[in-house]
């Protein structure tokens, strides 16, 4: 227990002879705006001191005492010394701590039970008082935490002094704070800080990026199937975190990764039985083995073909749970895992057919232990999808959707270095790639030539594949020609969409990558493909009228005025638009342009729509729907009631001017493109 202030020895001590000790958590903070006031208190013809100070006895270079509590009464008294009102040899009202364990208590817990003391304060002072030899376990029981806290609180107290005053100026949080005490490298910590200062925070992301994280963890996937002590028997070393908090790291990696391979051995000799081709990677990022690529995924499937599929994947669950359980029980071995063989490969059967599984990939995974990607191989995609086509009737062929092209495109084999570990690889990747764009900054016909062969694969190839992260060049466009919702308007797109499947024939028909095939093209050639392909991918999706693209349309506004666009020169919009759009509207569109108006209303909808689209013919005219003319745009296209979209006797909606079917295309559809 630690003793109070009533079991402690009661002194004065003389103004002069007093000091603040480095131990008080606030050791290093001045004088607040309040201290005149608590002097005022403090005078001699007020109250006076009503709470002791709990001091120390000073050491060398220090005075005969030293505050532990009590920094501001210290300021107080200071300061009416300073107004003349008391001299430095009056007496103060004291406690003297002499255990190492009241001296701790004073410190911390005299002054959190006053004000609550924030981290870098308790930081602080635990650097102090670890300074006067004081025991862990005697800041944990003054700091009223358990040992475990209260190491954590030590580690981190022994960062740089200027990291310390970072995090005191809250340029950084706890979190971040903890990994910089995980670098040994004062200097480095150091730097971090004067890092701090310089951006005016610092995040921990940045901290894990300037970290270098080579190494396993002893709870990743691949340690979990090699067994810690396994791989301590191997002569593997681990080291501990600093602050007990994340899991032991193995750093010996290249050992660990032969000892997994080892041991799935027998699992992969398995597999090798049921007559496919078996890899093995220790690393959960590898790619497909060369020749292999996995099966696509079909939509429609046979009752049949769901049937097997459902079969193989209970049967799997049943086996997978009694793996799990004697996982569990027993730990885990490679033997644990040779019952999921046939299941895994019984559902890769069923989900593949007709199309063979010809190949397995073995590797840790990321939610298991390990992991089985299955592979068939490009031919035998080509050879379902050719038999899918020669299975239907000769009218269904020929609204058949064009071939993709993607995959005849030849693959350059490139060689990478990978005998190294994952933080100097980023880096040096990254460098590599600061330094190209450099080069390409100096060139503007590979740079323009780049920016073509990315819009290509994706515009006019639709080119499957992933996420940006796939392209060298992070440019995404959302549209192509070959999406399945876009229905092309004649007169409009039509003509942009045949255009560009002529240069796809082309393309095809040279057998070359896609960046040696536009570099081998006209630059006129290629100045038609760029607005070719810039046009198609201009997009504006807007479900109806309380979701305006404001800023989209304000970019293409902006175009429009340059290029003196106006959608008569290619279009007039017939019958079936205006059809689209409600009574009301038709009758304003009559009257803004001039028709006489004494028997329209009298019209019904279909006849009046068939009027309207005749006079807008005839007259040139187009709604401002139709335009990006800002200035048309200020006053609504018709005075309406309401905001929202009303139903009319005619079950049409008012207050929106409907688009052309070809020209609304539902998120989700987008998306899913």
């Amino acid at each position: 227990m630690t003793a109070s202030a009533t079991q402690l020895k009661s002194i004065s001590v003389r103004l002069k002879d007093l000091d603040i000790a480095p131990e008080n958590p606030r050791f290093l903070e001045g004088p607040d705006d309040q201290i005149p006031d608590l002097a005022t208190s403090l005078a001699p013809d007020a109250a006076g001191l009503l709470v002791p100070l709990l001091v120390r006895a000073g050491g060398k270079k220090e005075k005969p005492f030293m505050a532990l509590d009590g920094r501001r009464r210290l300021f107080g008294f200071r300061h009416l010394l300073e107004q003349g009102l008391i001299n430095e040899d009056i007496e103060i009202a004291a406690y003297l701590c002499e255990s190492k364990e009241s001296i701790a208590a004073a410190a911390i817990t005299a002054n959190q039970a006053r004000v609550p003391l924030k981290p870098a304060e308790i930081i602080l002072a635990i650097r102090a008082l670890a300074a006067k030899k004081i025991t862990i376990e005697a800041m944990s029981r003054a700091l009223c935490v358990d040992i475990a806290e209260a190491r954590r609180y030590h580690a981190v107290s022994q960062v740089h002094m200027d990291v310390l005053m970072a995090y005191k100026d809250k340029l950084f949080d706890f979190d971040a704070m903890k990994l910089i005490a995980r670098i040994p490298s004062m200097p480095e910590q150091k730097a971090l800080a004067k890092l701090a200062r310089e951006q005016g925070t610092l995040r921990a992301y940045q901290i894990r990026d300037y970290m270098d994280n080579d190494g396993l963890s002893a709870l990743s996937s691949l340690m979990q199937f090699v067994g810690m002590d396994d791989y301590l028997a191997a002569g593997g070393r681990k080291s501990c975190d600093l602050l007990e908090e994340m899991p032991d790291t193995c750093l010996d990696a290249d050992l660990a990764m032969r000892l997994w391979s080892e041991k799935v051995t027998p699992i992969q000799a398995a597999f090798g039985a049921q007559g496919m081709d078996v890899f093995i990677s220790a690393d959960e990022d590898c790619y497909a083995p060369e020749g292999f690529t996995e099966a696509p995924y079909r939509y429609n499937r046979s009752v049949d073909e769901k049937t097997a599929i459902s079969t193989a994947e209970a049967s799997l669950n049943e086996v997978r749970e009694t793996v799990n359980a004697t996982a569990h029980a027993d730990g885990v071995t490679p033997a644990i895992f040779l019952p999921l063989v046939e299941p895994q490969h019984a559902l890769a059967v069923a989900k593949f057919a007709p199309m063979p599984v010809r190949a397995v990939q073995i590797r840790p995974g990321q939610r298991t232990v390990l992991e089985f990607r299955f592979f068939t191989t490009a031919d035998d995609i080509r050879a379902w999808e050719q038999a899918k086509i020669a299975a239907k009737p000769a009218e269904e062929l020929k609204e058949e959707t064009p071939a993709r092209v993607a995959d005849v495109i030849p693959e350059r084999r490139i060689a990478v270095e990978t005998d190294h570990g994952g933080a100097f690889h980023q880096l040096a990747s990254e460098l590599a790639v600061r330094g190209f764009q450099r080069s390409l900054a100096d060139s503007f016909s590979a740079s323009f030539k780049f920016l073509l062969a990315t819009m290509f694969e994706q515009v006019v190839l639709h080119k499957a594949g992933g996420t940006v992260e796939d392209r060298a060049l992070k440019m995404t466009f959302g549209r192509n020609i070959g999406a399945y919702y876009q229905e092309p308007v004649q007169g409009l797109d039509a003509d942009l969409f045949t255009r560009l499947e002529v240069y796809r024939d082309a393309f095809t028909e040279s057998g070359l990558r896609t960046y040696p095939w536009i570099s081998s093209l006209a630059f006129q050639q290629l100045q038609d493909l760029l607005a070719l392909m810039t046009a198609v991918s201009v997009w504006l999706n807007e479900p109806d009228a309380k979701f305006i693209r404001r800023t989209a349309r304000a970019q293409i506004q902006e175009v429009s005025e340059e290029i003196d666009h106006d959608i008569r020169t290619h279009f007039l919009p017939d019958a079936d638009f205006y059809a689209r759009c409600s009574k009301k509207q038709l009758l304003g569109y009559a009257e803004r342009m001039g028709c006489e108006m004494d028997t329209l209303g009298t019209m019904k909808k279909a006849p009046l729509a068939e009027y309207v689209a005749e006079q807008a013919q005839a007259r040139q005219w187009v709604p401002t729907v139709l335009t990006f003319d800002n200035a048309a745009a200020i006053e609504p296209e018709i005075d309406d009631e309401s905001e929202a979209p009303t139903e009319t006797d005619d079950g049409d909606l008012t207050a929106v001017e409907a688009a052309p079917a070809a020209l609304v295309v539902d998120d989700d559809e987008a998306l899913a493109a």
